[in-house]
């Protein structure tokens, strides 16, 4: 057996590393003497000690880790979790990438001594009286994540009651405040028909602009109608809208295009 000094060394595991996975119950020593306290381990569990390092370079959380010990026997599971992680680090690199091309244009920029905010220059808004519209709506407090699910519930309300679409889906967003775990979302679909559940959508007057591409910049684009509605001494008459032009389920986030409209007096 092995000292848990000796275990450490070999391992390249801190002593307060293998405590710790002691108490957390997910490397526990082969014996541990009563008097004395101390660890002692079989060889074989260096192999486990090289399994959970390598899991934690493929950013297992040690909770992640020690379910797959205890279902070591289980290969599909594994497989299953394996792939899972694969499947998120892509999503990670995908994102860093992104990141990573829009950091190297800002630094052009600052070293071509520009505003790396001059795009919010580019932004143009539409002073718009938007159309009247008959719509069957759905309204709930939502996880933002789960807007798709919200979305989709209405649309196949809309295909059991055989009604007829006229434009575009929108979506009203009735928060005060950005709460995305618990937000005020109404999901609207305009509509020929005139039943007991729709209602007429008259938002009047609007500022808008048009996002293409990622969510990410929404918040650029309410900035910019925010900074173009006081210019122009409007003020806002009403609760914000987005009205997608592609559809949000089946478009690339890159290919989005989404009106977004503030209601202006």
């Amino acid at each position: 057996m092995l000292s848990i000094g000796e275990f450490s060394k070999i391992s390249h595991l801190t002593l307060k590393t293998l405590r710790y996975y002691d108490e957390i119950g997910l490397l526990k020593p082969a014996f541990t003497d009563a008097k004395s306290g101390y660890r002692y381990y079989n060889i074989s569990q260096l192999e486990t000690a090289l399994l959970i390092s390598r899991l934690k370079t493929y950013l297992f959380s040690l909770d992640e880790i020690k379910v797959i010990l205890i279902n070591w026997h289980d290969t599909d599971l594994f497989q299953v979790k394996m792939k899972t992680k694969q499947e998120n680090l892509t999503q990670q690199i995908t994102i860093y990438s992104s990141l990573l091309k829009k950091l190297e244009l800002d630094i052009q920029l600052l070293e071509e001594e520009k505003n790396i905010m001059g795009y919010l220059d580019q932004i143009d808004i539409k002073l718009v009286d938007h159309l009247t519209f008959n719509i069957l709506s759905q309204r709930k407090q939502i996880n933002i994540s789960d807007f798709l699910i919200h979305f989709n519930e209405l649309f196949s309300k809309v295909v059991f009651e055989k009604l007829t679409p006229t434009a575009k889906p929108l979506a009203i967003f009735h928060s005060a405040e950005y709460v995305p775990e618990n937000y005020d979302v109404e999901i609207a679909i305009p509509i020929v028909e005139a039943i007991n559940e729709t209602k007429v959508f008259n938002p009047g007057i609007c500022a808008m602009a048009t996002l293409i591409g990622s969510y990410d910049e929404l918040p650029s684009i309410h900035t910019k109608l925010h900074a173009w509605i006081e210019e122009n001494h409007y003020k806002l008459n009403g609760t914000p809208f987005e009205v997608y032009q592609t559809d949000p389920h089946t478009t690339l986030e890159e290919h989005n295009i989404i009106e977004i409209y503030f209601p202006i007096k």
